[in-house]
């Protein structure tokens, strides 16, 4: 029998919890490879049990989302009313109580079904801030014949490039009720480490045009990247570092099919058969590679934005980044597919040859604060400037180098290269606006039940533990924390009792305009609150 996680448990509930004393739309935010399908399945399962005749459809963009989602809900719930409505899939069902629906195939089709209860969007940052849309319009429709539809988002990236935040009181969904965080679960051994090395090989980005969202005009990026001797000089360090280490399991991701093709002609020079896989790629044929792929038959693929969402084989232990991106959540889904455990790895390597590291930050922060990059010397491993030994040899950043990159973090912040309210030293604090508050029960195996409280500041999150139960310090400190917010208790407040608070989110958020943080280690401690911005 399937037990949920820890984290699982905590977003189960929260979820169910919003979902019965809120009126928005909530969102769980969830890193790649932590399960998502099979939490879908779980929610939908303890609903439908709890209210026989709910009804729920799930939307998806890609076939392969499609049957891994309602997979998990078949082996979980075999007597359930389960059904597919998918051209790619050639299903169309249209009675059943539970559905998993490609969005292309639905998206006309809302008042051909029975009303429903809830719908569910996967991979929800998908869904347009404003205009009409596929998803817009399947979900605008189908609230004409239920007037208490609720609609629930899943997602690893909770923004979109242009646009920013995808909750916001004004869109389709309003609010985040559990965010997951990428470091908390590698540290807990429920995702695979990750590590990184930049390539000497790197395009010239400065004359790349940008389109309307903010991320580089594809036709303008291949003219940059898609150049015979950049290819080779990059494939030619990438197969001699993952020769060297052994690694199986490899994707490369190029600018576009040109670009892809290329890339394969010179990985095959170099004695590595990777087949590229592309919109153009027949289905029969994608779905073949992906079959020798997962059974160890092929070594490495290459494709054009085929496999940054839905693909899943635990097995990866190496990504290849061809493909610059401005785009926070395209970098976070590339980097994502090398997540997942397997009994056969270790960790994931991934190997940038787009300037993506240096763009968007560490690997194990994605999401996070931004931080100054270094990298070695010696053996191109990358890590953060804090650090300043490198983690994978041993060689330590001349001081000539960390003054080199403080004054790059300065240019950035004095001409917007990139935006950053951030300290050029990390050890100092930083103070960033609140931008939303999430709180939720934190379970821990031999501990009293705490809070945590989530501070999301633009694109980062920073996160506190408030322990009105525990003992000691620890329990001072939290009581002291409770009073400043709502005033001196006549008694101790206990967690549930907190909890208990329809409004405490609201509560916090109000009080909360501004938190100071300071690094410590590889993550953020709080140290003040409602302080002036940087």
């Amino acid at each position: 029998m399937l037990v949920p996680r820890l984290y699982q448990q905590e977003a189960l509930e929260a979820l169910d919890a919003h979902i019965r004393l809120k009126e928005t739309n909530p969102c769980v935010v969830l890193p790649t490879g932590s399960g998502k399908s099979l939490m879908i399945a779980w929610t939908i399962q303890a609903w439908k049990e709890a209210a026989p005749w709910f009804r729920c459809i799930i939307l998806a963009h890609r076939k392969e989302l499609i049957e891994q989602n309602a997979g998990e809900l078949w082996r979980l719930y075999p007597d359930g009313d389960i059904g597919v409505f998918s051209a790619a899939l050639k299903q169309r069902d249209y009675d059943a109580n539970i559905l998993y629906a490609s969005i292309d195939s639905v998206y006309r089709r809302a008042g051909e079904f029975t009303p429903w209860d809830v719908i569910m969007v996967d991979e929800a940052h998908r869904i347009p801030f404003k205009g009409e849309g596929k998803y817009r319009t399947f979900i605008n429709e189908s609230r004409r014949f239920s007037k208490k539809l609720k609609v629930i988002g899943w997602t690893a990236t909770p923004y979109r490039m242009a646009g920013g935040q995808i909750c916001h009181k004004d869109h389709i969904l309003n609010e985040i009720c559990y965010e997951a965080k990428v470091t908390d679960l590698i540290d807990a051994g429920y995702l695979c480490k990750l590590r990184s090395k930049v390539g000497e090989t790197q395009p010239e980005l400065k004359e790349v045009k940008r389109n309307s969202g903010g991320d580089y005009v594809i036709k303008s990026l291949a003219k940059a990247v898609d150049r015979s001797d950049i290819v080779h000089k990059a494939i030619s360090e990438a197969t001699r570092i993952i020769n060297a280490e052994k690694r199986r399991a490899i994707i490369f991701f190029c600018v576009d099919i040109e670009h892809c093709k290329r890339v394969s002609e010179a990985l095959r020079i170099h004695g590595v058969y990777a087949p590229y896989v592309t919109s153009k790629t027949k289905q029969h044929e994608r779905d073949r590679i992906v079959r020798d792929f997962k059974a160890g038959h092929i070594r490495a693929i290459c494709n054009v934005n085929v496999y940054t969402e839905g693909f899943n084989a635990q097995h990866i232990d190496c990504i290849v980044l061809l493909r610059p991106t401005l785009s926070a959540g395209l970098y976070s889904q590339m980097v994502g597919r090398g997540l997942r455990c397997h009994p056969s790895i270790n960790d994931c390597l991934v190997l940038d040859f787009a300037g993506c590291i240096e763009e968007h930050g560490p690997i194990d922060l994605i999401g996070g604060a931004p931080t100054v990059m270094a990298v070695c010397a010696t053996c191109r491993e990358s890590f953060s400037k804090a650090i300043r030994i490198c983690p994978a040899c041993g060689w330590e950043i001349p001081k000539q180098e960390i003054e080199r990159l403080e004054q790059v973090e300065k240019e950035k912040r004095l001409h917007g290269t990139q935006v950053s309210g951030k300290s050029i030293l990390s050890s100092e604090p930083e103070t960033h606006k609140v931008d939303a508050v999430y709180v939720n029960r934190h379970q821990k195996e031999g501990s009293p039940d705490s809070i945590r409280v989530q501070y999301r500041c633009g694109l980062s999150m920073f996160r506190e533990w408030v322990c009105l139960d525990h003992p000691g310090i620890a329990g001072q400190i939290a009581q002291d924390w409770w009073a400043k917010r709502f005033g001196v208790q006549k008694k101790k407040v206990t967690a549930n009792e907190a909890l208990e608070n329809l409004f405490l989110t609201q509560e916090i958020l109000e009080w909360t305009k501004t938190i100071t943080v300071r690094r410590k280690g590889k993550y953020y401690e709080i140290v003040g609150y409602n302080q002036p911005v940087n």
